[in-house]
C-alpha cells in the first residue's frame, strides 16, 4: 500500500511537471515576439509617421530605444526621420546600430511607407516569422542612405563600417 502511494504521486508530480513545460516546448523558434511595452511605441510612432507627426514619432521611438536598446524597428524607424531631417551621417550611425542585431529580432513586418526621404519605416506586426523581416530593409536603406551621402557629398563619420553586402550564391 505504501510504495503504491508513493508510485502514484511520484506519477502525479511527473505529469504535473510535463504539462508545465508543454507552453515552453509550444513557443515559436528562434526567438520571442518583441514585448508590448516596445510594441506599442513602435507601432504608435509609426502610425505617427504616416499621419506627417514627426516630432510624436520621435518620441514614441525614443521610449521604444530605452525599453529595448538593441531593437531594430526603433533604431531603423528613428533613422529614416533623422534622413528627413537632413542628418544623414546621424540616420547612417542608427541604421549600422541596428543592423548589428536585427537578425535577433523575428517579428514580422506589417506596413512600410517613405517618410519623405528614401528609407523606409516599418511596422512589426504581432507575429514572429522564421527569419529577420527588418534585416533586409535595414540593408536597403542603409545602401540606399551611403548613395545620398556620395551624391550629395556629405563626409561619412570616421569609422563607419563597410556595408554589408550578403555573400554569393554557390551553385
Amino acid at each position: 500500500m505504501r510504495n503504491t502511494r508513493k508510485y502514484v504521486i511520484l506519477a502525479v508530480v511527473a505529469a504535473l511537471c510535463l504539462f508545465m513545460a508543454l507552453p515552453v516546448m509550444a513557443q515559436p523558434k528562434g526567438g520571442a515576439m518583441m514585448a508590448m511595452d516596445v510594441y506599442t511605441p513602435i507601432a504608435a510612432g509609426y502610425d505617427f509617421v504616416r499621419e506627417g507627426k514627426y516630432d510624436a514619432a520621435k518620441s514614441e521611438f525614443a521610449k521604444a530605444m530605452k525599453a529595448d536598446p538593441n531593437n531594430s524597428f526603433a533604431f531603423n524607424n528613428n533613422a529614416v526621420l533623422l534622413e528627413r531631417e537632413g542628418k544623414l551621417n546621424d540616420a547612417l550611425a542608427l541604421l549600422n546600430r541596428a543592423s548589428e542585431h536585427a537578425n535577433e529580432y523575428l517579428d514580422k513586418v506589417t506596413q512600410t511607407c517613405f517618410a519623405g526621404g528614401g528609407c523606409l519605416a516599418v511596422k512589426p506586426l504581432r507575429e514572429v516569422g522564421e527569419k529577420s523581416s527588418i534585416a533586409p530593409i535595414i540593408q536597403e536603406n542603409i545602401a540606399k542612405l551611403q548613395a545620398k551621402i556620395k551624391a550629395t557629398g556629405t563626409a561619412e563619420p570616421a569609422g563607419s563600417p563597410p556595408p554589408m553586402v550578403p555573400p554569393a550564391k554557390t551553385k
